[in-house]
């Protein structure tokens, strides 16, 4: 299985590979060796996640910014946003 970090897999499908993995190693009698490996798999998954969704949270910040925006104030974000669009 290629690693889930180097694609662009979406938010979901890394979600369910991480619960995935959480459920195997809660149930799974594996060896020390498979289970760290699965265990480093999910941190890196969890962090990958944590990454995504803090970029969206910016992002519904920015936009609740521009459209909390006084539309009359000269260099508003609206202004920036309605102007690069």
């Amino acid at each position: 299985m290629s690693d889930p970090l180097e694609t662009k897999d979406s938010l979901d499908t890394l979600l369910k590979r991480l619960e995935s993995i959480a459920k195997t190693l809660s149930e799974d009698s594996d060896t020390m060796e498979l289970a760290l490996k699965k265990y480093e798999e999910g941190i890196g998954l969890a962090k990958e996640c944590m990454k995504r969704l803090d970029a969206a949270e910016q992002r519904v910040t920015e936009l609740r910014s521009i459209l909390e925006a006084d539309p009359d104030d000269p260099g508003s974000p609206a202004d920036e946003f309605f102007l690069s669009n």
